[in-house]
């Protein structure tokens, strides 16, 4: 009897060590975003992590933190370099005083339509811009997307750069667009997101300019009467994890992350393009003017000065790499 008591102990024993060491083996990685769960970057977040999940069949956990649970912008690219955070899916804006590069991307009229957009980050522009963040301790592994900037104003429809002038359009803390803005004659005043909404009930600002997703989320069409597709800056969203972190992973580990990185990304890009259709729609409905007649040869002669000023303080190799890509088929 004592003898059966022993070998039930030991068995015991092993299949708790066993369960010890099959816990302690899995890999868990913490990754955030600034950005509302219901926001199309945080499905193709989840999409990721499910990914991730299955194809390294449970070796790998990652644990999403969306709607700025784990700090501002500004505090998760710093809680990615440090360590602190794990990964992070964060707009390009945010990595532009790391890596030079990414403030190419913010330039006026650079990427003709989406299809160019993708060619380029996906491909030799991507690579390009990612090498940068190699020397900040971040790795880049994909390029979620918010959407190309369009304008929105409570005076009238945007045809040409002229019906820009005067007015007092809120930027974000970007030097890209408010030279943009400067060059069409507008008064560009930089302001935190949240505070817009009520800046433009009151009169304080007269127009805005965002992706899509943005100006939906905020319901800004209910104070303002006019948007105009200008499509004049697109806003991408790279997911980046910390170099430490993932210099640790096996190579298998770190392949599967880049591939479930890409599949995510296309998914995301799919989501939100069918995503913005619908939103236009309802603005629509709720009473937003839409204006998809603007001149943009116009407006790309006008803002001209912005990309040479830039390709003069950093140079033209991102430039000339998403030029490249223009016309491609």
């Amino acid at each position: 009897m004592k003898l059966k008591k022993v070998v039930a102990a030991l068995a015991a024993m092993a299949l708790s060590l066993s369960i010890a060491s099959t816990v302690e083996a899995k890999t868990v990685l913490r990754m955030a975003t600034d950005v509302s769960r219901q926001d199309t970057q945080s499905q193709g977040g989840e999409y990721f992590v499910k990914l991730v999940a299955e194809k390294s069949n449970g070796d790998i956990e990652v644990k999403f933190y969306p709607d700025g649970t784990l700090g501002t912008s500004t505090a998760i690219v710093s809680g990615v370099r440090t360590g602190t955070i794990d990964m992070a899916i964060i707009g390009a804006v945010n990595l532009g005083g790391l890596a030079d590069g990414f403030l190419a991307l913010d330039l006026p009229f650079i990427f003709k339509d989406k299809a160019h957009v993708y060619r380029a980050l996906d491909g030799k522009v991507g690579e390009a811009l990612f090498a940068q963040l190699d020397k900040v301790g971040l790795v880049g592994l994909s390029f979620f997307e918010n959407g190309f900037r369009n304008i929105t104003n409570s005076r009238k429809p945007i045809v040409v750069p002229e019906d820009v002038q005067g007015l007092k359009i809120r930027v974000p803390q970007s030097n890209t667009l408010v030279a943009t803005f400067e060059a069409l004659g507008a008064n560009p005043v930089p302001m935190a997101y949240g505070e817009l909404y009520t800046a433009m009930e009151t009169g304080a600002i007269d127009s805005q300019d965002h992706p899509m997703p943005a100006l939906y989320a905020g319901k800004f069409y209910e104070v303002q009467k006019y948007l105009s597709m200008t499509r004049h800056g697109y806003a991408a969203v790279p997911m980046v994890v910390n170099k430490r972190k993932f210099d640790k992973l096996t190579p298998e580990q770190q392949q599967i992350l880049r591939e479930c990185a890409i599949e995510a990304a296309k998914f995301q890009r799919d989501l939100n393009s069918k995503s913005e259709a619908t939103m236009v729609a309802e603005m629509e409905k709720a009473g937003l003017q839409v204006n998809d007649d603007v001149k943009l040869d116009l407006f790309v002669d006008k803002t001209k000065s912005v990309r040479d000023a830039f390709i003069k303080e950093h140079g033209s190799e991102i430039v000339n790499l998403i030029v490249a890509e223009r016309n491609v088929q």
